[in-house]
């Protein structure tokens, strides 16, 4: 039985691969341990033709490849997110190429479909394989439009799978992951609803991208599809038991290129374009976490990255020597600068030419920063602590060659530098043994001044005039005098990526600017006007320097935060906060004002004149853990700052230009399931914004073309909130959400689209309830004890998941289809609290899961033996439902013996369905008219042997008809006339006689197969 994704995303995708150069292979016949290698799912046969093409003067005979394939086994149940694999990948096995990443023809592209992934009874089957030499690097999952849950359907599965360890081998030898439910992206949703996108493999959760191709990328792919290929498609289908859709509107809609799903596989699988991904974007990053515990996570990069990559080199070929990649704020620049180093070692390698990377930093703790990240990477880092260290390395190669790493899945080097170690005796120097050397220079915030004829900035010039210089940044200097505009000083720009982008890719948030509560506001100016007419303070700063000042200050922010930490749910009550004070000194005074708060809000002070470095370091590491609530500055840390849970900032001091920017996009990191950073604006910032922001957007418009449509704010647009806050008054009105009782009885009555309406606007209102005043619905605020608020929720969760499941059980006939959505809404309570009880409670939750998810996977859901099972397997479910809080501990393990005795019948069934359509190459169709014709009471056949005989030859002309001309099934008559004859042949070539009605009867099961196939019926 085939699903909508099947026909309409997965095997036209298989049909595009085919059209970059990619062979599909048909595996209904292969078997594991003949075919291919049952722990690693390699195919001995390309894999063996691979080494020996490969490596024409090593040993490549049977028992030696299968050795090597044992061995990479081994590797590969290493717990390393395969570093050890990937490392083999790229330097070789025991001398043995693996891939040729320099001439892609040299290598075996071969996709396949439905691949098991086994170890014992666990297993799971991608969609779509990539097999590069053999080796399945490389798998696709394809949903239909519209499907429930979207891609993060998928996302879910591979946490549950990967994070399993019988699976270890598997997550270890996938490089790159790609899921599409063909629909374009929604650039609304932060999370991976729509569309298409692309991840690596982790242990735990997978972090899905978005691909964005660039327009004249885009191009160059599209010119290098190939023609499609009538024989290759009719083969694809045929092989997938769809050869029905052939030459249907639907099929042609299905193989445009265009598609998100043929676009992804285009973006990814290009023969070029992946042997670069599996070479350069894929490093390892491990370190010790927040907890303690030493952490290892497989990093892929992101497309800005990748492009921004392609952007560099051709700068380089083009002989320029220098440029700005302007990416926003959040990008990862330090990560795009590792991978850089590695790309460009190599492409200066093929020159002759030995590259040696600095990464130049204006301050330590950025450099400490930098060497933290590059270590975590597997980059052996020098640190430059002296100008002599410096011009030690400029004139020194040996002492880079004595640095060199061997680890396969680094080999970099990169010297990290605090720009105030340069000096002006820095010159270049010819590099002793005429080795020849290229050295790279990436400038770290180069919106800083670094200004033309200041002595540090000449001396990194004047250092070797023939380095490459890359200056990296988010926040460009712009309509700077004297010429120190970041692109005036550092060259054009290479590559951008503004911060519109990054936050519809999901990679930074967009902020909610919060202004003060008006009567806070009257507040403070009463007190600013007492402090001047009788303090008689003059100066606006010891006005807000003043503890009349400072501790009603103090007291609103502490008492907002707590109030944001209980609205956003206990998900979120780990959210930290920063106070950007007016002055040094102001900030020092609500450090102290903040310590009465002690037992409810921790805090800490960082000033460039308070404590040591290490402690600042200290601080830092400590917020990070969550050991600190609120951080209190001045200048410090408004840059280079990077802690995913600071989601509050309280700006007590206006800033201007792009360090504006850089303040605010310290709390724009991701952070769980927030979609927003909060912003509490003291001196209003808006005009100050405002103007940044169309400066920025006018320097884009004059380097790239009048795209102003395309940019938006980095803040919610108010229009937007009030609509917003408008809609969530007007859902809310009829419910009486400041009484938890009543208002889950109120529930009762509601029906399922009422419920997802009144869940999106709660959940909306957690973070826009500080704007609800501010856009005149204080009445909004009175109807929420926010302390019940996440209760609120719970309860509509709660609701919504027992409709669905009551729905599906009150079918008097389970479908599979129900099936699915009972396996989604499958969350019983079970209120017994004993620990053997809540044990035995998850194994009646499992069995009902996996004989569940056995019956889904039946391909004859009218089989009479199986409409048996699954009315009992109603009953099960139904009891289960009913029963939940009654059931004691002898009961549920009665019932878990029950379910497991249906889904081994059930097993019992789908085993015998597997082999029957294996014998039609799995052909399900004929399957099913294979048992219906043998379950006849006066059956044509007196064997399954002979039946066989009739319907293998009615199928293979019965087949080449519906190839030729596909349409005749939307036209019944003319359909079963053309049967007629073919079925008639069956039965003489297998000396079978039959009467009028045995024939009639056949024609009408073949056409309805046939006709069910291409109308998605069955779907």
């Amino acid at each position: 039985m085939h699903r909508p994704e099947d026909k309409y995303v997965k095997v036209p995708a298989l049909a595009h691969a085919t059209r970059l150069g990619w062979h599909y292979h048909s595996i209904r016949t292969d078997e594991s341990g003949t075919d291919y290698d049952p722990d690693t799912n390699i195919f001995y046969r390309p894999f063996t033709e691979a080494m020996s093409r490969l490596n024409p003067d090593m040993p490549c005979d049977d028992e030696k490849v299968r050795f090597l394939i044992r061995k990479i086994g081994v590797t590969l149940a290493a717990q390393d997110l395969g570093r050890a694999f990937h490392g083999m990948l790229i330097n070789g096995l025991d001398g043995y190429r693996l891939i040729d990443f320099d001439n892609s023809e040299r290598n075996d592209f071969t996709v396949v479909t439905e691949l098991t992934y086994a170890n014992g009874d666990d297993n799971f089957r991608p969609d779509i394989v990539f097999l590069v030499n053999g080796m399945p690097l490389c798998f696709m999952e394809a949903k239909r439009i519209g499907n429930r849950n979207g891609v993060l359907a998928e996302r879910e599965r591979m946490r549950a799978r990967f994070s399993n360890t019988v699976f270890r081998r598997f997550a270890n030898i996938t490089q790159i992951m790609a899921f599409s439910n063909n629909e374009p992206y929604d650039d609304t949703e932060r999370e991976p609803v729509q569309g298409s996108f692309y991840a690596t493999s982790a242990y735990g959760n997978v972090k899905m991208n978005r691909f964005r191709e660039e327009p004249e990328s885009r191009r160059r792919l599209l010119d290098g599809i190939a023609p499609r290929d009538e024989n290759t498609e009719k083969s694809i289908l045929q092989d997938n038991s769809l050869i029905a859709l052939w030459a249907t509107p639907e099929w042609e809609e299905s193989m445009l290129p265009e598609n998100p799903a043929n676009s992804i596989i285009t973006s990814l699988f290009s023969h070029e374009r992946l042997l670069f991904l599996l070479r350069y974007v894929l490093c390892y990053k491990e370190y010790t976490n927040d907890d303690g515990i030493r952490v290892i996570e497989k990093h892929i990069m992101r497309y800005p990255q990748f492009f921004a990559s392609k952007a560099v080199r051709r700068t380089l070929d083009n002989g320029v020597q220098q440029g700005v990649i302007w990416h926003t704020q959040g990008s990862g620049k330090t990560e795009l600068a590792f991978l850089l180093t590695r790309y460009l070692r190599d492409y200066y390698q093929r020159r002759n030419h030995v590259l040696h990377t600095f990464f130049i930093v204006d301050r330590l703790d950025l450099a400490d920063q930098a060497t933290d990240e590059f270590t975590a990477r597997g980059a052996h880092v020098l640190r430059v602590e002296s100008r002599a260290k410096f011009v030690e390395l400029l004139r020194k190669p040996s002492e880079w060659a004595a640095a060199q790493q061997t680890d396969a899945s680094s080999g970099v080097t990169i010297a990290v530098v605090n720009i105030q170690k340069f000096s002006d005796d820095a010159t270049g120097i010819q590099a002793e043994y005429g080795l020849n050397e290229q050295r790279l220079f990436f400038i770290d915030e180069a919106h800083r001044e670094y200004k033309p004829g200041k002595s540090f900035l000449s001396a990194l010039f004047n250092a070797d005039r023939s380095a490459v210089r890359i200056a990296l940044t988010g926040t460009p200097l712009i309509r700077q005098k004297g010429g120190a505009d970041t692109k005036q000083v550092f060259g054009d720009y290479i590559h951008t990526y503004f911060y519109d982008r990054s936050i519809a890719d999901g990679y930074t948030l967009r902020l909610l600017r919060e202004d003060i509560r008006p009567q806070f506001r009257v507040k403070m100016r009463k007190i600013m006007e007492q402090l001047e007419e009788v303090d008689k303070l003059t100066s606006v700063d010891e006005v807000c320097e003043h503890p009349h000042f400072v501790d009603p200050l103090t007291e609103y922010i502490v008492d907002d935060l707590i109030q944001s930490r209980i609205a956003l749910g206990r998900e979120n009550e780990g959210i930290g906060a920063m106070v950007v004070a007016r002055t040094s000194q102001q900030a020092r005074n609500i450090f102290d004002a903040l310590q009465k708060y002690d037992t409810d809000i921790s805090s800490a002070l960082v000033l460039y004149d308070e404590g040591t470095k290490k402690d600042r370091r200290e601080i830092q590491r400590r917020f990070k853990r969550g050991e600190i609530d609120i951080l209190v500055v001045y200048n410090m840390l408004l840059t280079g700052f990077d802690a995913p849970r600071l989601k509050k900032m309280y700006l007590c001091r206006a800033l201007d230009a792009h360090n504006l920017l850089q303040a605010l996009t310290r709390v724009n990191r991701p952070y769980k399931k927030m979609d927003h950073g909060f912003v509490v604006d003291f001196v209003d910032i808006s005009k100050q914004f405002d103007k940044t922001n169309r400066d920025y957007l006018a320097e884009l418009n004059n380097e790239f073309g009048d795209e102003t449509d395309r940019y938006a704010s980095m803040f919610e647009n108010p229009e937007t909130i009030k609509t917003d806050l408008e809609d969530i008054k007007n859902t809310l009105w009829e419910y009486s959400t400041n009484n938890q009782l009543v208002f889950s009885k109120e529930l009762e009555s509601r029906d399922e689209d009422e419920l997802y309406k009144l869940r999106r606007a709660l959940e909306h209102y957690k973070e826009l309830r500080n704007l609800a005043t501010l856009y005149g619905h204080d009445e909004l605020q009175d109807r929420f004890d926010i302390g019940n608020f996440q209760q609120l929720i719970n309860e509509v969760n709660l609701r919504i998941s027992r409709i669905n499941l009551n729905k599906t059980l009150a079918a008097e006939r389970l479908s599979t289809g129900a099936l699915n959505r009972l396996m989604e809404n499958l969350e019983f309570e079970f209120v017994k609290q004993g620990t053997q009880e809540l044990t035995v409670a998850d194994k009646l939750k499992n069995a009902m899961r996996t004989a569940c998810d056995t019956f889904n996977g039946n391909r004859d859901p009218k089989d009479p033996k199986f409409v048996n099972l699954m009315e009992e397997l109603g009953k099960k479910l139904r009891r289960a439902n009913m029963e939940e809080t009654k059931l004691t501990t002898d009961e549920m393990t009665d019932l878990i013996d029950e379910l497991e005795e249906l889904k081994r019948q059930a097993d019992e069934i789908n085993r015998r369905n597997d082999m029957l359509a294996n014998k039609y190459d799995g052909d399900e169709k004929y399957m099913r008219i294979h048992k219906e014709m043998m379950a006849d009471s006066d059956p044509v056949a007196d064997s399954d042997r002979q039946l066989f005989g009739i319907l293998s030859t009615a199928k293979k002309t019965i087949d080449a008809m519906v190839g030729r001309n596909a349409a005749t099934l939307d036209q019944p008559a003319v359909f079963k006339r053309s049967l007629g004859p073919k079925v008639i042949q069956a039965f003489k070539d297998n000396d079978t006689s039959y009467s009028p009605t045995q024939l009639t009867t056949t024609i009408g099961r073949i056409y309805n197969e046939y006709s069910d196939e291409r109308k998605n019926h069955l779907g």
